[in-house]
């Protein structure tokens, strides 16, 4: 391990960010802390000169994004309820894919409601409109982005879709 400190304003740095960006970069790094004007940046070995220079530039060129929270799962639902038909069936056939599916290998804290949700969308005689099922399906869909806010933000199956299940936190 090697660790290399760059003096820099550190004010609004997000470490978690910066690390991602130095590791997308090919760059070793394992860990960032910002700790008042330091950047600190632990290696898994020993950077080049190339490569220390190359971090420095990361570093001095780092822009936080800004601290996001979950959205309102309603929105959600409301921005899922716009799309056209085709769309909601080819997020439903991507979240059914897998054994197990998609939805239910889900962590977040809504993941039970994932399952409940499913079981009304599919298996629970009480629900027997086609409609009714639908707005199960687009309710499960909504919690699931929640849980995953980069999930309908241009996915493979469908890149017109952009859904984010977060939002920047106002200041």
């Amino acid at each position: 391990m090697a660790l290399y400190s760059y003096a820099m304003p550190a004010a609004g740095l997000r470490g978690e960010q910066l690390l991602g960006e130095l590791q997308a970069a090919g760059l070793p790094a394992v860990d960032v802390s910002v700790t008042g004007d330091q950047v600190q940046v632990v290696t898994s070995r020993d950077l080049s000169s190339a490569e220390q220079t190359q971090t420095g530039n990361l570093v001095a060129a780092h822009v936080p994004n800004p601290e996001r929270r979950p959205r309102l799962i309603f929105e959600i639902y409301q921005d899922i309820g716009a799309l056209t038909g085709a769309q909601k069936v080819s997020i439903w056939g991507d979240l059914n894919a897998g054994t197990p599916p998609k939805w239910a290998q889900d962590r977040g804290p809504n993941a039970a409601d994932n399952h409940i949700l499913w079981l009304f969308a599919t298996q629970v005689g009480a629900i027997q409109t086609a409609t009714d099922r639908q707005k199960c399906q687009q309710m499960l869909i909504a919690i699931y982005t929640q849980d995953n806010p980069q999930y309908l933000v241009h996915p493979p199956f469908d890149t017109a879709i952009d859904i984010p299940g977060d939002e920047p936190i106002p200041e």
